[in-house]
């Protein structure tokens, strides 16, 4: 796997944040994000595991 923009990485952040926000609304991106978890890059991870969102990366 490449390596991630700091850009990159901060973008994908927001996108969670922004699903988060409404979780009824967002269930099935929310869903489909847990799925691919292990793809996800260990920086945002990081950081979303800092913001205590931690239900998407439990998987």
């Amino acid at each position: 796997m490449g390596k991630f923009s700091s850009e990159e990485i901060e973008s994908q952040y927001n996108l969670v944040k922004m699903l988060l926000s409404d979780p009824e609304k967002y269930r099935d991106a929310i869903d489909a994000i847990k799925k691919d978890i292990a793809y996800m890059p260990l920086e945002l991870k990081k950081k979303l595991e800092e913001e205590n969102i931690t239900f998407l990366t439990d998987a």
